[in-house]
């Protein structure tokens, strides 16, 4: 392993985080299993191993089901102008209607992540090119921007690298 690649690994693992190597197909199932338990992390792992991860959650039948739509070009407008986020890619998500009538979606989820993490973190997640990130079984609570109400059914969305993924009963049916 290449000095600074080493150097890397050693300046995640000093912070407390894991760093783990290991073939595809090992770290595809153990991705399954931590989604299967409930167990949440944050994870970047390559874009084989996201497609493959995206693939077998992310069904037609799934995206339907949690109705996930594509971004409107409005959307993406409105993202683009008052985010400053130029291009989020292939970006799905889903619509979820606040007890207040505002509709918190991709715009509103992006939004959130900015004030969260900053507009420099989220616009570097939509420029990975060797990885990409996936969360499992997030812990974010989405938050209406128009009431700060917590939103009590969650937001979903996935893109080509970015992606949340999380346990329910009719994937662990269809699992075991």
């Amino acid at each position: 392993m290449e000095g600074s690649v080493l150097s890397a690994v050693e300046a995640v693992a000093a912070t407390g985080k894991a760093v783990i190597s290991a073939d595809n197909s090992t770290v595809v199932g153990l991705i399954k299993q931590m989604i299967r338990d409930g167990r949440s992390a944050t994870l970047y792992v390559t874009p084989d191993q996201a497609e493959a991860i995206r693939s077998w959650y992310w069904t037609p039948e799934r995206v339907k089901a949690r109705g996930l739509q594509l971004v409107t070009d409005d959307e993406r407008g409105k993202i683009r102008s008052e985010l400053g986020l130029e291009d989020i890619g292939s970006f799905y998500s889903n619509r979820v209607t606040c007890e207040c009538g505002h509709l918190y979606g991709a715009f509103e989820f992006l939004q959130q992540g900015i004030r969260e993490h900053g507009r420099e973190t989220v616009s570097r997640i939509f420029s990975l090119k060797n990885s990409a990130l996936l969360r499992i079984n997030p812990s974010i609570v989405a938050e209406c921007p128009n009431c700060s109400q917590t939103l009590l059914r969650g937001h979903e969305y996935v893109s080509q690298g970015y992606a949340g993924c999380c346990r329910d009963d009719e994937m662990l049916a269809r699992d075991h």
